[in-house]
């Protein structure tokens, strides 16, 4: 099992990309890029789905989360309105109040009504902890692609 950090290192080195390359794409230094391969932060997905158009790969791949590389309706970018519409259908699913799912990613009520409204685009692990709990596209969840659910599913990294 490997981790997130190893995971981004692994997809770097396999197509042959320097941490400087990747770094200047993603518009961050090459030690932000070190980083997030050695799992000291998080990377954001607004830089997941700049690497996801880079390597032309799913953010679900990136992260581990499925062995399928690239969905075949893959989008290139990020959709604030699509994100919110995508939020309260998980709401509505689920049944879930706002004030619970914030519990349930251990944040606050503003925050789940501005990642509703599309003011905001949601955090990497929130969208991580939706995959978890619900097994939601994280691809899907920003409107990159319209797979809703992970199909198969793995958990490579801790």
């Amino acid at each position: 099992m490997i981790n997130l950090g190893e995971r981004i290192k692994y997809i770097r080195e396999t197509y042959d990309t320097t941490q400087e390359e990747l770094g200047n794409y993603l518009h961050l230094s090459k030690s932000s890029i070190s980083h997030y391969e050695k799992n000291d932060r998080i990377i954001p997905l607004k830089k997941l789905s700049l690497m996801s158009n880079y390597y032309d790969l799913s953010i679900d791949y990136i992260l581990g989360i499925t062995n399928i590389k690239k969905y075949q309706d893959l989008k290139k970018n990020i959709h604030l309105s699509i994100t919110a519409e995508r939020i309260k259908e998980i709401l509505k699913e689920q049944k879930l109040t706002n004030v619970a799912l914030a519990k349930e990613l251990n944040t606050t009520e503003s925050c789940i009504r501005k990642y509703k409204t599309g003011q905001t685009l949601i955090l990497t692990t929130f969208a991580l902890e939706l995959y978890y709990k619900y097994n939601y596209s994280i691809d899907w969840i920003i409107g990159k692609t319209e797979n809703k659910k992970v199909k198969e599913k793995q958990k490579i990294f801790n």
